[in-house]
């Protein structure tokens, strides 16, 4: 059961207000911990390790303990780390006190451990013995395999054989106890490490500057996606820099990371009395109480800002507007309103946007009297975005469909990351729940919404489950624009929000649960749904797209189907004799010329292939091949997929090769449709263009003049032009400054019309400013008439080389149409090209010129 899921059966003393527990064992719930349902954060410190007890155990006696215990609580700390495992009667304690333990599993770890069999052994044995001991301990909040293994450890071995072996001591941890959480102990020198196997990824961090500090968490969190991330150790010594700095270091640091969204963090350490290798250490003193347990300035720090709530925290708290537009989405509405009246935010409100729903929506709005309703006919989701942008009464406007349900922290983390930058909009992450098997593998291919960062701070594209905007800088670029009925409106608006000059950030602690379509049918709608976006996106942004019509990102794609097939092995970072404190791994990209048997246009090539059998049996060997690579890439791309242990199997994995198979090609199939007979291009405004255009010569080149005495420059003109194209939405591309146009428009799906300007000057203010519009072909029409000139080769070759008049009669048929079609597109391209003519035209007027006649002879300057 997820935490906003929580009926009102659940005991609420099972998990009390500062997280200390009554029983029940911990578990994953997104990016953070819960028991009995209950979502809690950890906060805690480390204990030990001391000097070794007559028992051999490091660990202080039994009242010496239980009166740590009552000191932590009094400073609302719920949690303490070990770093041996501690004897029965310690966890006994934590269990009546209730105490959350995470245990560190020692071993010799700075050895090169895999080189000796014994030293292997000696950690499996350790990782066993720990879990058999907290097993029927429901104070074990989790197991630590492992602490903090040396880079150059890790480089001598090789990370991939360091890797499998934490995922035999995982295996070994959960086979003693199976409902154990396991993690392993990063720090930065190894963050490369591909620990994905863990249920949540802790690290040790030590950064003194805040805002860097800030920008690390942002990176990790970013790194460990939708797993928890713990905090093992962040602290200061108060020997080199005092009381008074320690105390604001940690206050700081805590804040920081809760506003970050770790699900925790441990203060290094409980008491400055620490014992290791055999001697006490003297010259470090790290607790925030001293030896004899008297608090330092830090223990009462740390205890107010715990007491805090995480809304407390923000400096500010805007009013937020919570829009969530619907169309038959009654299956779900009632979990997400649920989960929106449980935020932990002040000052929000929640309007619905019921989008002409026939459904039970209606019926469950009603009995929700705190929610705003409003009801209109069918109009697309982009209209009733709109709807409930303009309804919105909050500065801040925050949207998520009806399909999803939030963290109750999700507001909180949208405003903090919103509220300390400057940026104009902001997204969250989406993970999927857990909605059984086949929900499970349809969330595992590809096609998925998520996000694309360019930075761990920087969104290219957040997904319109999950965003939130000022609603100014919404309103000043014009809303979302109302041709995207079913999808792309979110696209379209990040991409014009980028063009206007502003930038979105990304908060990845800000998560709301999204429901993935329940069946391979409702998954191959939704991309067909993309399909339809991607087309009406392309004529709109031609910029950012390849000449197939896919996206070209220009920040990374994130999510577990989002990855792609990679070919090579990443390079990792590590200074000089692998020294670096921050060793990075860097992927390879990746490689989209292997995906090309996945195309669509791959598949027409196979059946053209296949038709070549009829003259070459060999043909059809071949086409067999081809085809068995396509299916090649599927399965590869299944293989690569994360899936959850208990949903992983055959049959899983063959489905999402279907479904990976099935994908590109139902998307690319409606991409094209849409985007050769559904699109209806913009149209000039009748108050500016006159009705009666005239086409442009069949040759495609028409050449226009204008006279100012004002100084108007074709610069000024350009611009008019552009902001008259951008408010009715005309596909355009603009000079990067390596064309030899200034312009381009997309008027037609087959043709294009090219914009160059010149400027004579004419002495003082008098200006002749030069237009030529150029009508081009697109690569569609270039594509069409490649396929009819070959087809006229292929019936010569027919006719001269092999005797085959029926076959060269058949590609002399596709030749002469493949033609036809093309002079057809050209010649409707000229009418359509008129507009944008007409368009110039019309700017030029409006900013005085005047119009001169054809080709005018250059003036003499005085």
């Amino acid at each position: 059961m997820s935490i906003v899921e929580l009926s009102p059966e659940v005991d609420d003393r099972k998990v009390s207000e500062n997280g200390y527990h009554t029983g029940n064992r911990p578990r994953v719930e997104g990016k953070f911990f819960a028991r009995g349902g209950q979502k809690f954060r950890i906060k805690g410190v480390t204990y030990g390790p001391f000097a070794p007890n007559p028992d051999g155990h490091q660990f202080p006696p039994r009242q010496r303990v239980l009166s740590d215990f009552v000191l932590m609580q009094s400073a609302h700390i719920n949690s303490v780390r070990t770093y041996h495992i501690p004897p029965h009667w310690f966890l006994t304690l934590a269990d009546e006190h209730g105490m959350n333990v995470f245990i560190d599993v020692p071993w010799p770890k700075h050895l090169c451990f895999l080189d000796s069999e014994m030293a292997k052994d000696h950690a499996r044995k350790a990782v066993r013995a720990a879990a058999e001991l907290g097993r029927s301990h429901p104070s074990v909040l989790a197991y630590s395999i492992c602490n903090e293994i040396p880079t150059n450890v890790v480089r001598w071995h090789g990370s991939e054989r360091v890797e499998q072996f934490l995922r035999e001591l995982r295996d070994v941890a959960k086979q003693a106890d199976p409902d154990g959480l396991v993690t392993y102990t990063n720090f930065p020198p190894t963050e490369y490490l591909d620990l994905s196997f863990f249920d949540f990824l802790t690290f040790n961090v030590y950064l003194h500057d805040p805002k860097t500090f800030h920008r690390y968490l942002l990176h990790l969190q970013n790194l460990v996606g939708e797993r928890p991330l713990l905090l093992g150790e962040i602290g200061m010594d108060t020997l080199r820099h005092g009381e008074e700095e320690q105390a604001a270091f940690l206050t700081t640091h805590v804040r920081e990371s809760t506003l970050v969204g770790l699900a925790g963090v441990f203060v290094f350490s409980w008491t400055d009395d620490w014992h290791t290798g055999g001697y006490p250490i003297e010259n470090w003193a790290f607790g925030i109480t001293k030896r004899d347990r008297e608090p330092k300035k830090s223990y009462f720090a740390i205890a107010d800002v715990f007491k805090s709530s995480t809304v407390e925290m923000l400096s500010e708290t805007p009013r937020v507007s919570v829009i969530v537009c619907t169309y038959n989405g009654g299956k779900t509405l009632d979990q997400c309103l649920r989960s929106l009246q449980q935020l932990n935010y002040p000052d929000y409100e929640i309007i619905v946007v019921d989008d002409g729903s026939t459904d039970n929506t209606r019926e469950i709005l009603e009995r929700s009297p705190a929610v705003r309703s409003i009801h209109q006919t069918n109009h697309g989701l982009s209209h009733a975005r709109n709807t409930g942008l303009n309804a919105a009464t909050g500065e801040l406007v925050a949207y998520t469909d009806s399909d999803c349900y939030a963290d109750p922290e999700w507001l909180t983390h949208l405003v903090d990351q919103l509220q300390r930058t400057n940026a104009a909009a902001v997204g969250g992450p989406n993970f999927s729940p857990e909605d059984g098997w086949l929900a499970a593998c349809v969330a595992a291919s590809p096609g998925q919404p998520t996000h694309i960062l360019e930075t761990d701070q920087e969104a290219e594209h957040i997904p319109g489950c999950n965003m939130a905007f000022r609603r100014q800088a919404l309103l000043g670029i014009g809303g979302f624009d109302y041709q995207y009925r079913k999808a792309g409106d979110d696209v379209d608006v990040c991409w014009r929000l980028q063009h206007a000059g502003m930038w979105i950030t990304f908060a990845p602690g800000a998560f709301v649960w999204h429901h993935r379509r329940q069946t391979p049918r409702a998954f191959l709608q939704q991309q067909a749904g993309y399909g339809e976006a991607e087309a009406l996106l392309r004529f709109k942004h031609p910029d950012r797209f390849n000449t197939r019509g896919g996206g070209k990102w220009r920040g990374v794609l994130y999510g577990p189907s989002a990855r792609g097939i990679r070919v090579g092995k990443p390079i990792v970072e590590r200074g000089v004799f692998a020294t670096g404190l921050f060793q990075t791994i860097y992927q390879p990209g990746q490689a989209h010329w292997a995906m090309i048997p996945g195309t669509l246009e791959w598949h027409l090539l196979v059946c053209l292939v296949a038709v070549a059998w009829v003259f070459k049996p060999v043909a059809l060997v071949v086409a067999a091949g081809m085809l068995t690579l396509s299916w090649l890439v599927a399965v590869l791309l299944a293989v690569q997929a994360r899936l959850a242990p208990e949903h992983d199997g055959f049959f899983s994995r063959w489905l999402i090769a279907v479904l990976a198979y099935l994908q590109p090609i139902v998307r690319s199939w409606n991409r094209y449709h849409t985007r050769l007979f559904d699109y209806r291009h913009p149209k000039a405004d009748p108050t500016h263009v006159k009705d009666s255009l005239r086409p442009l010569p069949l040759a495609g080149v028409k050449t226009a003049a204008f006279w100012s005495e004002t100084g108007n420059d074709r610069t000024e003109l350009l611009h008019q032009v552009i902001s008259y194209l951008d408010k009715r939405g005309w596909g355009k591309t603009i000079d990067s400054g390596w064309s030899d146009w200034d312009l381009e428009i997309y008027c037609h799906p087959w043709t294009i019309v090219q914009i160059t300007t010149a400027q004579e000057e004419h002495g003082g203010q008098k200006h002749l400013l030069r237009v030529r519009f150029c009508l081009r072909p697109s690569s569609y029409l270039k594509a069409l008439g490649s396929l009819a000139l070959l087809s006229a080769f292929i019936a010569v070759g027919l006719f001269v080389e092999w005797p085959a008049p029926f076959g060269a009669a058949l590609f002399l048929i596709a030749a002469v149409g493949g033609a036809a079609l093309c002079f057809a597109a050209w010649w409707r391209g000229t009418f359509r090209a008129s507009q944008a003519v007409a368009v110039v035209d019309a700017m030029a007027a409006d900013m005085g010129l005047i119009p001169c006649g054809k080709n005018p002879a250059p003036r003499a300057s005085p």
